[in-house]
């Protein structure tokens, strides 16, 4: 997943719609610095839009302290194409994206809402797999390891006091016993395992007063397993979490000890026990290919539940999942709460990847609005900052075991989070210094001297 190779950025690339913006076209090279004085075509076309030569609209820039800037009217929310040439040559082109208010003023981020440690059946440290999940430029992870909430609290332990540009959310995998199906619980103040993991004979007593309330809707072969979906779920909304239905798709070829057929999903989703539909997950192509169909079914039928996508990562070796699914969302602020607020508002979308690298394609599963917006978040914005992010994740492994100063960690974050105030337009576009540009004027002159 890495970025388009360009020797420009535009600053913000995200603007605010129905209104006027300044758009500045800065170098990221040192031979790209413009000259000043010299002049531009500036080209913005409305992607959405019909017919486009009505909603193009050209402009003629000056070029001052080494970049171009110019004044644009964003009129609608939708991705804009801007194209620079300078005596009918391309010099660069970009797309930028215009938000209506309600999203503009949202922060996107990326994650995995599922993931395992050696604290359970993973491969990885809990600390070392939030740097690997830094490294892969993710904002937010949650530590979910199969009847064990403490991995998650280990994690916040041992980075205490570092200011990094990762948010781990609390979290566990619940299997209440019988149950035969998984729950990811995220963001609750306390553990729901524990409530069976320790002290089992009052679980036992519990879920025979599960067993007396279930819906006498319910079919018989079902009720058991729907008590235990019940107390999955009331358990964790009594310490504050989110319930996750994980993987519902899982047939036998992958443990004969958690098939979920599609008609018991069908219930429990349908009856409100569950906050959040893992979407996209630790399942074959031919298993998340039926889970979006069923999605979509259920959507026809009325049932609107909020999606994510989450690799289940066991290794970050061998795990094939891992870092190809994943969930992009829209929070007020980079913390818990507000992820979880995100999640729980339906300002989420599951996202798988194909190929790597230059050769990325994505599948963005939610609302359309939210989807094309995604889409050139993962080209233009996440495939940015996972460069940035890398290091960090690097940094956070090594001072984990005492290896780096935290300051290193803190270091790289800041710059992650710079760019990321400059491409949302929460601060100024950079400029090359005067030194800067008067060295690129004095090689440019010598090069003159070269040309055959």
């Amino acid at each position: 997943m890495l970025p388009v190779v360009n020797k420009y950025e535009i600053y913000p690339s995200v603007f605010p719609a129905k209104q006027e913006s300044l758009v500045t076209v800065v170098p990221r090279e040192r031979s790209a610095i413009f000259a000043d004085g010299e002049e531009y075509s500036v080209t913005v076309i409305a992607v959405d839009s019909e017919p486009i030569t009505e909603t193009t609209v050209n402009y003629t820039v000056t070029a001052k302290d080494g970049v171009l800037s110019f004044v644009h009217p964003f009129l609608e929310e939708q991705e804009y194409k801007i194209v620079i040439s300078k005596n009918e040559s391309s010099v660069t082109e970009a797309v930028v994206y215009s938000l209506d208010e309600d999203l503009y003023s949202l922060l996107p981020m990326m994650g995995d809402l599922h993931s395992h440690s050696v604290r359970s059946d993973g491969r990885q440290d809990p600390v070392a797999l939030a740097g690997y999940m830094r490294e892969r430029g993710y904002d937010f992870y949650a530590m979910t390891d199969h009847h064990r909430y403490y991995p998650s609290e280990e994690v916040r332990e041992a980075l205490f006091g570092v200011k990094t540009g990762l948010v781990t959310l609390l979290g566990e995998e619940v299997h209440a016993p019988g149950a035969g199906f998984h729950t990811v619980h995220i963001g609750g103040a306390a553990s729901v395992n524990e409530q069976y993991v320790k002290r089992r004979e009052e679980f036992d007593s519990e879920i025979l007063e599960y067993e007396a309330r279930v819906p006498e809707s319910v079919p018989q072969k079902h009720r058991e397993r729907y008590a235990r979906a019940m107390w999955a779920s009331e358990h964790i909304h009594a310490v504050g979490g989110l319930a996750i239905f994980a993987h519902p798709f899982w047939r036998p070829n992958k443990s004969k000890h958690h098939n979920v057929s599609t008609e018991f999903a069908a219930i429990v989703l349908k009856s409100g026990l569950f906050d959040v539909y893992e979407l996209i997950g630790a399942m074959s192509q031919q298993e998340n290919n039926a889970s979006v169909a069923f999605w979509n079914d259920l959507r026809v039928e009325g049932l609107n539940i909020p999606v994510v996508g989450s690799s289940d990562v066991h290794s970050v070796q061998s795990s094939p999942e891992f870092p190809w699914q994943r969930t992009v969302l829209f929070a007020e602020e980079k913390n818990d709460k507000s992820i979880i607020e995100a999640i729980k508002c339906g300002r989420s979308v599951a996202v798988e990847i194909t190929g790597v690298d230059y050769t990325a394609q994505y599948r963005a599963y939610g609302s359309l609005r939210f989807v094309n917006y995604v889409q050139f978040l993962l080209r233009n914005y996440f495939a940015k900052t996972a460069r940035l992010a890398y290091g960090e994740g690097v940094a956070i492994r090594a001072y984990a075991m005492g290896d780096a100063p935290k300051e290193l960690v803190e270091l790289q974050a800041a710059e992650a989070e710079k760019f990321t105030a400059r491409f949302f337009g929460r601060a100024p576009a950079p400029k090359p210094s005067s030194e800067l540009v008067l060295s690129k004027a004095r090689w440019d002159e010598i090069h003159k001297d070269y040309q055959v």
